[in-house]
């Protein structure tokens, strides 16, 4: 089961580098996904970024909670913060859901 979750990046920060986070994160053994451009247009502040973590593991309290704190131990360093971590199914479309929300009147 692929296991992680999304890592935000505010593009306001002084030390904000989801570039060098990419990188760190794939030297420390996890899969990396950018947010594709087309999504840039879809973004309130345009500045920020997110990235898709995540690695193979048991659905497990213990499993996901490791893997949230080893990834909020790298993102830190660059500016970001892994806010939620868990299951993510196969046939989810990355970053979609992130825009996903609707507003209800």
């Amino acid at each position: 089961m692929k296991i992680g979750g999304y890592a935000a990046f505010a593009g306001d920060l002084d030390d904000f580098d989801p570039d060098g986070a990419a990188v760190a994160l794939r030297r420390a053994g996890f899969e990396v996904m950018r947010m594709p451009a087309t999504f840039r247009s879809r973004m309130e502040i345009p500045e920020d970024d997110f990235i898709l973590v995540y690695t193979d593991g048991p659905e497990t309290y213990k499993f996901m909670s490791a893997v949230m704190k080893e990834i909020n131990a790298i993102v830190d360093r660059y500016g970001g913060l892994l806010n939620e971590c868990g299951p993510i199914a196969s046939d989810r479309a990355p970053f979609e859901e992130l825009f996903s929300f609707r507003v209800r009147h």
